[in-house]
């Protein structure tokens, strides 16, 4: 079978890494001959790390609206850590009729029983998932984060490193949970809120506010 073209959208840090998720997957894929995955280069508006993402072998293309000048089969990821630019990306790619892809590092761990990743969802190296877990379009779980029993993430979800969300959470859209930060079982955190590194959410919090500290508040 033929490798998967695809483009990283987004050529910042949170791209080289998912460069990398990919070329982990590429690793585990050539041991069992499975189909590789061939990233065909970079798109970015604004700051883009042309130099550290070409060293890699892979060039820059421009802009994101270059996506649409690529071939009709080249998929794409949306390697940007803001999920409400994620979403507006989306929204775009779709209406052109573009197609997007989900990763999974080779290292992560699903549970077999009902785990529904959306399209575009990356999952990086030495996160788990446990069972019965839904995660939305294009949701970023991040190094080592742990998502467990019953959790629902929304759409454009951002999970960042060593972040654990218990059983029976609820993450709703466009959600960014802060490096180290945690989620008791249960909890439901509001659409576009940002729980702050390190805080701990014991109460369920409202949407559209950033919640820092051991229990979680609100700020102002």
């Amino acid at each position: 079978m033929s490798a998967t073209p695809l483009v990283v959208i987004g050529a910042g840090g949170f791209g080289r890494e998912v460069h990398d998720v990919i070329e982990a997957i590429n690793d585990a894929r050539a041991a069992t001959g499975d189909p590789q995955l061939e990233c065909v280069g970079f798109l970015a508006d604004g700051h883009a790390d042309v130099e550290l993402v070409e060293e890699r072998g892979v060039p820059f293309l421009g802009a994101v609206a270059g996506l649409t000048s690529l071939p009709a089969d080249v998929r794409h990821v949306i390697a940007i850590g803001s999920g409400a630019a994620r979403r507006r990306i989306d929204e775009w790619a779709r209406a052109e009729g573009r197609e997007t892809t989900t990763l999974v590092h080779p290292s992560a761990v699903l549970g077999r029983h009902r785990v529904a990743l959306g399209p575009g969802s990356i999952v990086c190296a030495s996160a788990v998932v446990t069972t019965n877990v839904r995660l939305g379009r294009h949701v970023h779980l991040n190094l080592a984060a742990t998502v467990g029993h019953d959790a629902v993430l929304g759409d454009y979800v951002t999970v960042n490193p060593n972040v654990s969300v218990s059983g029976n959470a609820v993450l709703e859209d466009e959600v960014t949970m802060g490096t180290g930060s945690t989620v008791i079982e249960g909890r439901r955190v509001g659409a576009r809120t940002t729980v702050g590194a390190g805080a701990a959410v014991v109460r369920d919090l409202p949407a559209g506010v950033t919640a820092v500290g051991v229990p979680a508040r609100p700020l102002g």
